[in-house]
């Protein structure tokens, strides 16, 4: 048996006979499936590691593709998420996302800071959490190389005045000028004030001017699903 150490996110947990859980990290080296012997004894050194969102740095054994958690050592468990239902949920569908994005072996440095720092902001920052998850889905999908373009039509390539809003292509990622509108086969109508907030956020993330409830959640929701061509369990939120 070979054993290592990395860093991981508990984006899930699943329970497997009497004590034992099987967790789903994200890691920087991609996602990786482990049990947590013993785990939900109440004297276990393992049950608060196995919680979901807790950040650590994990001892694993591996064996033919098979991991097992020796011990963690625990950076953040996040608990502030547990006081507020909407910043819960956001967690718990940026987990999700997560996990279909990322997959055993991918290089997933980015997702992981993406996904602790967002954790953080939800936590013990005063962010508003449909502007943390928002900007978080905007920059996962960035990370995996789905940038969206907003300054030129996505199709024919022209810039275009979007002072007045446009519409956007789900499917082709990007704004739409209105030439080629009629060959966009799904698509979303931007306001003036999304696109805004969208473009600065590119760039700020959270910390943009534009009020955030001008994110469009919805979109990047769609788009992020779009990309992943994978079905993401629903916000079980109002936010």
């Amino acid at each position: 048996m070979a054993a290592h150490s990395c860093e991981g996110i508990v984006l899930r947990h699943a329970d497997y006979r009497e004590n034992d859980r099987m967790l789903t990290l994200l890691t920087p080296q991609g996602r990786i499936d482990a049990l947590a012997r013993g785990c939900k004894r109440p004297k276990s050194p393992l049950l608060p590691a196995s919680e979901v969102f807790t950040l650590g740095s994990f001892e694993l054994f591996a064996s033919k593709d098979k991991y097992t958690i020796v011990s963690c050592m625990i950076t953040d468990s996040f608990y502030p998420l547990r006081e507020d239902f909407d910043k819960l949920a956001c967690a718990a569908y940026m987990a999700n996302v997560c996990e279909a994005a990322v997959q055993p072996g991918d290089n997933a440095q980015k997702p992981f800071l993406l996904l602790a720092r967002a954790l953080g902001y939800l936590s013990y920052q005063d962010y508003p959490p449909r502007q943390v998850l928002s900007a978080f889905l905007l920059h996962l999908a960035t990370a995996l190389g789905y940038r969206p373009r907003f300054q030129h039509c996505v199709h024919c390539g022209q810039r275009f005045d979007t002072s007045r809003g446009a519409l956007f292509d789900i499917e082709e990622g990007g704004t739409v000028c209105t030439d080629c509108a009629q060959y966009v086969r799904r698509s979303s109508v931007l306001k003036p004030m999304e696109l805004s907030w969208l473009e600065e956020s590119l760039t700020a993330g959270v910390k943009g001017e534009t009020d955030p409830a001008h994110a469009p959640l919805p979109l990047l929701q769609a788009y992020i699903e779009d990309r992943l061509e994978k079905h993401i369990p629903p916000l079980m939120a109002q936010i």
